[in-house]
């Protein structure tokens, strides 16, 4: 898709990234993490501040798959910090067999045969993984039972554990700490109904439910991840992020999903 100068705005998606550029190629500015052109096929874990995407010469087209919040670290079995706020290529992380395949999805026309490829190839990778539940498993559900809206501390509590030793395992198997997630995940719960709400909104009521303090710490969190004040902020100014909220954000699907695990 073409873009304006400034390329497309968007937020930490609470989840991992495998992208395939169908044509054309997109820079990222990420700023201070990656500022750059993205490879062909690459992989991406959590990231913990938004960015904008801006084609490179030509159109674009990008085929995307959403990742649970530990699939990167199950399918790699390699420290999902490694992969946060940086773009991986695939050569890097996957054997040749795999790569093979993912290469013949930009060859395909059909979208919904790309969603065919791109499942059996995650379904592939699934037999592969060991899903035992861990307790990162179960402070995720956790965090989205209350849309982010959880402490660490109370995660430890809940959970009996030290704060130390979870920290840890969400490094390792996430990518970010346990409140880094929380705040995305409350960020991304209250951005959605921000974004749905007709005008006017009410601003104390949204912010009193996800629990923030004051409208004045929303409105800090909003400028992190938007750039601006929640007054100037216009969704129809980005396509790509007005396409995402309209058909349920990567998070909310996530979150459903671990509801209702297959």
């Amino acid at each position: 898709m073409p873009q304006d100068q400034h390329g497309e705005l968007l937020m930490p998606s609470g989840t991992g990234i495998l992208g395939i550029h169908l044509q054309g190629r997109y820079e990222v500015s990420a700023w201070p993490f990656f500022q750059g052109r993205l490879p062909r096929i690459y992989l991406i874990g959590q990231q913990t501040t938004s960015y904008r995407l801006k084609v490179f010469q030509e159109d674009a087209d990008i085929f995307g798959v959403a990742l649970r919040p530990m699939a990167i670290w199950r399918l790699t079995r390699k420290p999902a910090h490694l992969f946060s706020n940086k773009p991986t290529p695939i050569p890097q992380v996957f054997d040749q067999n795999l790569i093979e395949k993912l290469e013949t999805i930009p060859g395909v026309q059909s979208f919904e045969e790309r969603i065919r490829l791109a499942t059996e190839l995650i379904e592939e990778l699934q037999a592969q993984m060991d899903l035992t539940k861990t307790l990162v498993d179960h402070a995720l559900d956790l965090i989205f039972e209350e849309k982010g809206c959880i402490s660490t501390r109370e995660l430890c509590k809940q959970l009996h554990v030290s704060e130390r030793h979870l920290q840890h395992l969400f490094r390792q198997q996430v990518g970010v700490s346990p409140l880094q997630y929380a705040r995305i995940t409350r960020f991304n719960s209250i951005f959605v109904e921000f974004t749905r709400a007709e005008e006017p909104r009410d601003l104390p009521f949204l912010t009193s439910f996800f629990n923030y303090y004051d409208a004045s710490h929303f409105f800090k969190d909003f400028r992190v991840y938007s750039g601006e004040s929640p007054s100037q902020f216009h969704l129809e100014k980005f396509a790509l992020l007005k396409e995402l909220v309209e058909n349920q954000p990567y998070l909310t699907q996530v979150q459903a999903s671990a509801k209702n695990p297959k």
